[in-house]
């Protein structure tokens, strides 16, 4: 066993301790209060109700599938790195958005403890353990916070309907999961092996969300009077749709030609 697989499979072995771990502990100690806190704003407490256990399946799964990989980077398969990515977006996934309706309702962010590590494992990974080049590193970072936006604005509409029953949040909110389901899929694969059609994946996705989360920003800006976190999603939409269509730009960042 080479050194650098060994790191791999420690650095797997920690992640997915930390993810179940962490994903339990801060459930114990943080759902009642979570279920039972103010919230600033409408639809927090309905988010920390049902989201909390959602993402926390989030995390136990990244810590399982972190754990598989483990094994496979120990025992010297292939299959291990891509599994790893995997539990490195689901991770991710899961301890970032929980934070908002938290502080929204007074609490600690407490799942960055989960999040700030993942990061750093998915630095560690793609530079060195997968030897992505920056660009390609960056980009997937990209594709990885629009993933995590689109699911944002689509369980933040979610609650707006539960809460306001307004007819923007009802006719926009699914189509957020299904740019979110595109950048996931973005976000994997230029992180593994970036194809043509991940590119014309992303376009659409991109496209997608600026379609019904511009629509967001404007009634969530002219309902709260103040910069609305509907707009991350369609921001890093933007960037990534301008990138993506940029003559070349997209085949120099991912240092792989575009084939189908």
């Amino acid at each position: 066993m080479n050194q650098k697989r060994r790191w791999a499979g420690t650095l797997a072995l920690i992640g997915g301790l930390l993810g179940i771990i962490a994903t339990y502990l801060i459930f114990m100690a943080w759902y009642g209060p979570a279920r039972t806190a103010e919230a600033a704003e409408p639809g927090c407490e309905i988010l920390l109700k049902y989201l909390m256990p959602a993402l926390s399946d989030f995390g136990i799964l990244a810590g399982v599938l972190y754990l598989v990989a483990a094994y496979g980077f120990f025992a010297g398969f292939g299959w291990a790195f891509p599994i790893v990515v995997l539990a490195n977006v689901l991770a991710l996934q899961g301890s970032w958005f929980i934070n908002v309706p938290m502080m929204a309702a007074g609490l600690p962010p407490i799942y960055f403890i989960i999040f700030w590590p993942n990061l750093l494992l998915y630095f560690l990974f793609m530079r060195w353990i997968g030897e992505r080049s920056w660009s390609r590193t960056l980009l997937g970072l990209g594709t990885g916070m629009a993933f995590i936006f689109c699911f944002m604005n689509g369980v933040a509409s979610l609650s707006r309907i539960l809460i306001l029953g307004k007819p923007i949040f009802v006719v926009v909110q699914r189509l957020n999961w299904i740019a979110f389901l595109g950048f996931g899929v973005t976000t994997v694969g230029t992180m593994l092996k970036p194809k043509e059609w991940m590119r014309v994946l992303g376009i659409a996705s991109g496209l997608l969300e600026l379609v019904v989360g511009v629509p967001l920003v404007v009634a969530t800006t002219l309902l709260l009077g103040r910069f609305s976190l509907f707009s991350f999603g369609p921001i890093m939409s933007l960037i990534l749709v301008t990138i993506a269509v940029w003559p070349g730009l997209w085949v120099r960042l991912t240092g792989e030609s575009a084939s189908a």
